[in-house]
């Protein structure tokens, strides 16, 4: 098997030692090469097959000396000697042909370097090449005899990570990105993910050998994608809410497939699909993007509905996986017929919603007042999420309804779907506007600004960065936080809107199908900001709870528990300061944004990001999704702070939340990594008359803070006019 490989890999221009293939009865002869030493490998042809593996467990002579190649040889027959009782019980067993006894000796290299590269995590991450990294020949990392290093390689994301901090061999960019092309080039050639031995002598790369990975487990593929999601969720989101978007998930997708289908037996058979819809990795929420194209793989049309939700929601990687629920043609028509019906009366059922969910808030705003102990309140919490699981699965319907309009409208003209009358997600910025100017010209002391104050907390109180996070504190649980807002900003000029209002007739009955689903889609979203607050509020008054019972610390501390864990009698600082430590190591970590998995999803060792090293270029591209075009500083967010200053300048961030529309409203341009044209950042920034552009790959790492760039909206370039003095994050 090695033999062959090697020869495989030769006739393919990979740069291979010279080596010779020793057969049973073949006299030895040298005249291949001029080395003065050899490596002396096996090549058992079960060696490194899936079931038979015996990798590593016959010898290998390395730095043989050519007149002692005879005697290593002799010692590698030997090792296959030892083993041949055994090997003749499995091919008595499997009826398997005698296996074949061949030798490599192959030419020397007397390496700086030496490693093995797994071009996919052989614990089992697809989209993770692993390459393990010594000086010096290969056994002195096979015997633990000199310190290694291990790049960690996201193949979706072209981006080399590392384990912990350590670093002991730092290669250059260039030779890492060699060895990813070299090992990629070899998985095409073999069709397999494969383990591959490598030596470098001179900064040139040489392959030793090459063997399919015989550890990973094909039989279900998992991939975990942020695409969207991380809009709702950036970084890393605490138990509670980790727990509560679980529970949602699960049971609005279950009531919106049976709410189509009419089948309780599809439904329960779909189970694990609707029970993983999202998935945690290192404290980050995910997309479990493969349950997602099976449920969109029930609906009519399905191969045209997955590329047009793609592009929606901003999917790069579009590979999708092959459906393994089957429906009969019976069910397909009565889907059809169903997801017809439902898309015709969407709007209608989208104000019915907005009109229960007005009704229904108070309700619950009065009960959580009323409850005053941990078992009903939890009880509420989940009373609160039957209620949403109940009425809310139309808003999934919805969102395909501004998806497919938006399409047929022809959504690459961004212009079409802007200026759309009174957008819900615009009303709390001209709301807090007016409150900054009430405290401006009145006071803010005065009666009427503390009754604006009260108004805005109850409307819009839950609106603010990070709204979906239960952990977040917003204007309703944390009300100086307002009155910090307005303080901060009540010395600056507003400059007056535009009115997005429009006032071009609109024909083209898609584009007005598209608007109309993209405004109840911005209503929805306000309302669910308003849920999760609801949510929010019980928590916190759970937490004040166990404060006084002395089973927490702070009250806070509530959102480090899932919400199975809660309950009275329970202590539990001692969890709690745990949860913490563990969850500040993933905030240092890198998450990123999609990670494919063999069978399960396993815990990852930590990750950070090894090289900021990126190539410097003058032109970066994406799309765009707002049009217009400025020149003006950068200013690159991490991290989101309400308190960050964008006023004239351009925004560099990877995605935006619908809390952002504060930060957007005031600055020049808005420039992202991910998104879509229905996407967060686009929908604000058109209403803003801010130019956008989106999916622009490693934006936040080519560009500085500082930096003075020309953002083209119009053209979907972005352009580098001169670097900043100020480098840096904020």
């Amino acid at each position: 098997m090695k033999a062959r490989n090697l020869t495989i890999l030769k006739e393919h221009g990979i740069n291979v030692p010279a080596f010779i293939t020793i057969k049973d009865e073949e006299d030895l002869n040298l005249d291949f090469s001029n080395s003065n030493f050899f490596a002396v490998r096996s090549s058992y042809s079960s060696e490194d097959k899936g079931r038979n593996s015996y990798a590593g467990q016959f010898e290998t002579f390395l730095n043989v000396p050519r007149k002692d190649v005879k005697i290593a040889i002799a010692k590698v027959r030997e090792s296959y000697d030892n083993s041949i009782e055994y090997e003749r019980a499995k091919n008595i067993k499997h009826n398997e042909t005698p296996q074949k006894q061949d030798i490599i000796v192959q030419e020397m290299i007397e390496a700086d370097y030496s490693g093995v590269i797994f071009t996919a995590n052989p614990m089992g991450i697809l989209n993770e090449v692993v390459i393990t990294i010594g000086e010096g020949i290969g056994n002195n990392i096979v015997e633990d005899k000199v310190e290694t290093t291990t790049y960690y390689y996201n193949k979706d994301e072209k981006l080399f990570y590392l384990k912990e901090n350590q670093l002991n061999i730092d290669l250059s960019n260039k030779i890492l990105c060699e060895l990813i092309e070299i090992s990629q080039k070899i998985k095409s050639i073999f069709d397999k993910e494969m383990d591959i031995e490598f030596a470098i002598k001179n900064n040139k790369i040489y392959i030793l050998q090459a063997r399919p990975i015989t550890t990973i487990n094909y039989k279900k593929i998992i991939i975990l994608d942020n695409s969207n999601i991380v809009e709702s969720y950036p970084g890393v989101s605490l138990p509670a809410t980790q727990d509560f978007v679980h529970n949602v998930y699960r049971d609005i997708f279950r009531s919106c497939i049976f709410r189509i289908t009419k089948n309780k037996k599809l439904v329960n058979n779909m189970s694990n699909v609707f029970e993983n819809m999202v998935t945690t990795y290192n404290g980050s929420i995910y997309y479990q993007i493969d349950n997602w194209y099976e449920v969109l793989n029930l609906l009519p049309f399905s191969k045209k509905i997955i590329k047009i939700w793609q592009n929606m929601v901003g999917v790069e990687n579009k590979l999708v996986n092959k459906p393994t629920i089957k429906i009969s043609k019976f069910l397909k028509g009565k889907i059809l017929i169903s997801f017809l019906y439902y898309l015709i009366i969407t709007p209608h059922s989208m104000k019915k919603l907005n009109i229960y969910f007005n009704k229904m808030y108070p309700y619950y705003q009065k009960q959580i007042e009323e409850t005053n102990n941990v078992e009903e309140l939890v009880k509420l919490l989940q009373k609160l999420e039957n209620t949403i699981t109940g009425v809310w699965d139309i808003t999934l319907i919805n969102d395909m309804y501004a998806f497919i309009f938006t399409y047929l409208s022809g959504g690459k003209d961004n212009e079409k779907i802007s200026n759309i009358k009174n957008i819900e997600s615009m009303k709390p910025v001209n709301a807090i506007n007016e409150l900054i100017m009430l405290a401006k010209t009145k006071g803010i002391e005065s009666e009427i600004y503390n009754t604006k104050q009260e108004e805005y907390i109850e409307l819009y109180g839950d609106r603010c960065l990070g709204e979906l996070k239960l952990e977040t504190k917003t204007y309703r649980s944390n009300p100086e936080l307002l009155l910090e807002y307005v303080n901060s900003n009540i010395e600056k000029v507003f400059d007056e809107r535009k009115k997005t209002n429009s006032t071009i007739k609109i024909i083209n009955p898609f584009v007005k199908a598209a608007k109309s689903g993209i405004s109840n889609r911005e209503v929805s979203r306000l309302n669910r900001s308003r849920l999760y607050g609801l949510a929010r509020m019980i928590l916190l008054k759970i937490g004040d709870i166990l404060v006084k019972n002395e089973h927490i610390d702070n009250k806070e501390d509530i959102f480090y528990l899932f919400l199975r864990e809660i309950n009275v009698k329970s202590n539990y600082q001692e969890l709690i300061y745990n949860r913490k430590k563990e969850y500040s190591e993933y905030e240092d970590i890198y998450h990123p944004n999609r990670l494919v998995f063999s069978n399960k999803v396993i815990k990852s060792l930590s990750r950070n990001i090894y090289s900021n090293q990126f190539k410097e270029i003058d032109n970066l591209k994406g799309t765009s999704t707002s049009i217009g075009k400025v020149i003006g500083q950068a200013v690159v967010i991490d991290k989101v702070d309400k308190n960050i200053n964008t006023t004239g300048k351009i925004i560099i961030t990877k995605s935006t939340d619908p809390g952002w529309v504060f930060l957007i409203e005031k600055c020049l341009g808005i420039i992202a990594e991910q998104g879509s044209i229905l996407s967060h950042t686009a929908i604000i920034s058109r209403e803003l008359k801010k130019p956008a552009i989106v999916n622009v790959k490693d934006a936040t790492k080519i560009l500085k803070t500082g930096d003075l760039i020309e953002l083209d909206a119009f053209n979907g370039k972005i352009k580098i006019l001169e670097r900043g003095s100020k480098v840096g994050r904020i």
